[in-house]
């Protein structure tokens, strides 16, 4: 029905990194006796952030592909400490990133085997691990059967469902491409290709609704995204709406065609399409809160940009491809220029992820790994080119599989 922005939600979200294991150390036996015990597996290092990976990475399982977004593959996998939690298929499943051995799988609550349904994204909000699907509510001799939305909270050291609730869906709402946008403490967001869901995180049930919106952005107490203006939804207006109630609380002053918008950390958004009078490419930084531009300089300056990334830190990184490509790296907090490729020989990579002052990326369709407050070079021979990255390892789904890569430097 109208496309996807890439959820920054996309947006990825890691833990603070911990020690594992808590068996005391032993003695190493002597050469000649046999313990019949196997060797103890090495510590894993961690590199904050890494600037290398192996170059063979373990399979998860197939990525899951965004059909309002040319159907590119999604990386559906959060990286918790040494834990990687991804999707597969109708389940959620959890793996250690060191060993490769795997912790646990779920199935969806309310999934069927025939529904072939695929779960969204997954969302971390403090501590426990949030998913969504598709499902079909049998009918009866009675009731006709019905679509709804399996909305599940998860343990992501064991997978358990801590909770898992039914949202019921507008009749009309075929609830397809269900995406979970946020969480917060009080509200969930969840998305199908109609309709917009707002549940009560406490109550489990849909405190309101609304039709031809695509919300990307779940920013403290407000939910921002591009709300359509007709029905076909060519032409949208950027928006943000109260968490609490719907209320629209702002709307930008220019129509776009196909805007889309992504999240780039508390209090920041990046709003793009084209100006739907003059189809001029746009581009702002955008304040979820109140929808003013955050941007100081010529708003000229922006338009080549396609997307941006939040390194969860202090920098974001910009890049287009319009003409040449280009990336650049903003302070976050004040959005001033601190560095740009191409400059004098050098050229610019294609990013797919930054993370703790590092961009990661290709280069002529080689892994590479920048400095994210220079741009300088800081590898050459990356290994691995992530799209989720923590201080151990980096998940990509270039290859149309989820596909994991241990840091090794």
């Amino acid at each position: 029905m109208h496309q996807r922005a890439l959820l920054a939600a996309v947006c990825v979200v890691v833990l603070a990194a911990t020690a594992c294991g808590n068996d005391p150390k032993e003695p190493a036996p002597a050469p000649t006796t046999s313990t019949g015990r196997a060797p103890a597996a090495p510590e894993p290092v961690l590199f904050d952030p890494p600037s290398r990976f192996q170059s063979s990475g373990q399979r998860l399982a197939t990525a899951p592909r965004d059909e309002d977004d040319f159907g590119e593959p999604q990386t559906a996998a959060l990286l918790i400490d040494q834990s990687v939690v991804f999707v597969d298929g109708a389940a959620l499943a959890g793996r250690d990133v060191v060993s490769g051995d795997e912790e646990w799988v779920t199935t969806m609550p309310g999934v069927s085997v025939a529904e072939a349904s695929v779960v969204t994204p997954p969302v971390l909000f403090e501590g426990r691990v949030y998913a969504a699907a598709a499902i079909t509510i049998p009918g009866s001799t009675r009731v006709t059967g019905y679509r709804a939305v399996s909305l599940a909270a998860l343990d992501p050291q064991t997978g358990a469902v801590i909770w898992s609730a039914t949202i019921d869906a507008i009749p009309g709402d075929p609830v397809q491409d269900v995406r979970l946008v946020g969480v917060t403490a009080d509200s969930i967001v969840v998305d199908t290709s109609t309709t917009t869901y707002v549940v009560d995180a406490q109550t489990r049930r849909t405190r309101w609704k609304v039709p031809y919106f695509e919300p990307t952005v779940v920013d403290g107490t407000v939910v921002a995204g591009q709300l359509g203006q007709e029905a076909t939804e060519t032409k949208t207006s950027t928006v943000g709406l109260r968490l609490t109630d719907g209320v629209r609380l702002w709307t930008s002053d220019t129509p776009l065609q196909q805007g889309r918008s992504f999240p780039l950390g508390p209090g920041l958004m990046g709003v793009r399409g084209r100006e739907f009078t003059s189809a001029d490419a746009y581009f702002d930084f955008v304040d979820p809160a109140t929808g003013a531009s955050r941007y100081s300089g010529d708003p000229a300056d922006l338009r080549a940009f396609d997307s941006c990334w939040f390194d969860a830190r202090t920098t974001v990184v910009c890049a287009g491809t319009a003409t040449t490509p280009v990336v650049v790296g903003f302070n976050s907090a004040d959005l001033q220029e601190i560095w740009q490729l191409p400059v004098g020989d050098r050229k610019a990579p294609r990013v797919t992820a930054a993370w703790h002052g590092a961009v990661y990326g290709l280069l002529s369709d080689e892994p590479v790994t920048l400095d994210g407050r220079t741009g300088a070079l800081r590898s050459l021979q990356a290994g691995a080119a992530p799209s989720v990255v923590n201080e151990y390892a980096g998940v990509s789904a270039a290859s149309g599989s989820l596909t994991l890569f241990l840091a090794v430097g």
